[in-house]
């Protein structure tokens, strides 16, 4: 019992690494497929004067040419094999559902609560999750089935709107790394039961019209396309919550529902770009305001803090000792960032950082100002309860030199 205690904590660091892996290949999979037929159906050579052909591209590609044709109807003789893309979402979601279960919900304590933003039980914060995952989907496929899909920029807006909406309430909700991800499992979630609920259905629903001679349902088909589209839409910003996770200025900043929105606009107007760019429809203008949106975006986040240490330099006259910045770190950060941890669940220190020496924190203070000063990431949860005080104390020995023989 007591080898299982030991090694446990290694065994799911082994299973985080393989279920994300997994997670990364898939999803690769499936955004390049939604890519890739976004934009085969833009650059289809429409005008074309070929029996029952909506459509044709040729391509080259890995020393071999490519002849692609959409058909107007089904074919009079179905393939032995017809190939379905499916299993790339579902595998996805999966993959990340089972992540999400490994890292946050086994972890709720540390990774999900934080107790400054809301003091609740893990227990609690697992139901939230999973009420949330599934309330998301249905009221997103509520929208899409109303009247409001038929037109566009409303739509749109309302989509946008409630998402700055429930993203701000996450992070009133749960610690700020654990909101950004549960925005990023609800728009996957979303995406994967597109996949399920509307896309597979409806070429179902072709497939066996074909096979029986009768006309599919095209309501389902153009319902399909349209939830594709969203799909497609959906992907920068789920790819940039993925990522997000280790740039702690993003979700560790006071205004981190805002930065997640403008992200995700940011990314939104790059796909829009790329995906009328397919159809030959060319509007240089967007990708320079995309551009000028992440500039302004930076130094929003960057300015006003280097500002604030810098005002803070000036004013304080307080000399800060090592000894007492040493034991801050000891015991706000060094009790996961050692080479033997001793919190629990934590086998090695996180991305191999320890602060056992002088040395050690000498060699790490950019990091230790990124995480633990200029967002306030760190410690996650701030389950060590460090102080706004001992945070200042620790910019200002940084800034007067980080001297070590006082």
């Amino acid at each position: 019992m007591e080898l299982l205690i030991t090694i446990s904590p290694l065994l799911f660091d082994w299973l985080d690494l393989i279920v994300r892996w997994i997670h990364v290949i898939v999803g690769i999979a499936w955004i390049g497929t939604s890519f890739y037929f976004n934009w085969l159906d833009s650059r289809l050579d429409k005008d074309i004067d070929k029996e029952n052909i909506e459509g044709e591209l040729w391509s080259v590609h890995s020393g071999g040419f490519y002849n692609i044709h959409k058909l107007k109807e089904p074919p009079k003789k179905f393939p032995k094999e017809l190939h379905w893309f499916k299993w790339e979402a579902y595998t996805t979601w999966i993959s990340g559902f089972v992540l999400l279960i490994i890292v946050y919900y086994l972890n709720a304590e540390g990774l999900m609560i934080d107790k400054n933003v809301n003091d609740i039980t893990p227990f609690t914060a697992i139901i939230i999750s999973i009420i949330f995952l599934i309330s998301s989907w249905f009221l997103y496929d509520l929208l899409c089935k109303s009247k409001l899909l038929n037109q566009t920029a409303l739509f749109t807006t309302i989509c946008f709107i409630i998402s700055v909406i429930v993203c701000y309430f996450l992070t009133k909700i749960y610690g700020s790394r654990a909101a950004y991800i549960h925005v990023g499992a609800s728009l996957g979630t979303i995406m994967a039961l597109n996949v399920f609920r509307v896309i597979i259905p409806s070429q179902k629903n072709m497939v066996n019209a074909a096979l029986s001679n009768q006309k599919p349902d095209m309501s389902m088909a153009n319902s399909a396309k349209t939830r594709s589209i969203h799909n497609n839409y959906m992907t920068l910003p789920v790819l940039f919550i993925m990522i997000s996770a280790h740039y702690p200025f993003t979700y560790g900043h006071k205004y981190n529902w805002l930065i997640l929105a403008l992200i995700s606009v940011i990314g939104a107007l790059v796909r829009h770009y790329f995906n009328l760019r397919n159809k030959k429809q060319y509007k240089p203008w967007i990708l320079p305001v995309a551009a000028i949106g992440m500039v302004l975006l930076i130094f929003y986040t960057a300015l006003p803090k280097i500002i604030s240490n810098q005002d803070n330099a000036v004013l304080s006259t307080e000399k800060i000792s090592f000894v007492e910045i040493n034991n801050i770190i000891k015991y706000r950060c060094g009790v996961c960032h050692a080479k033997n941890p001793t919190t629990e669940g934590i086998d090695s220190p996180p991305k191999g950082i320890v602060f056992d020496s002088v040395q050690d924190i000498l060699k790490n203070l950019s990091i230790i100002q990124a995480q633990a000063i200029d967002s306030e990431a760190m410690p996650p949860g701030n389950m060590t309860g460090i102080t706004q005080q001992e945070r200042e104390k620790l910019l200002l020995w940084i800034q007067q030199g980080a001297n070590i023989n006082k």
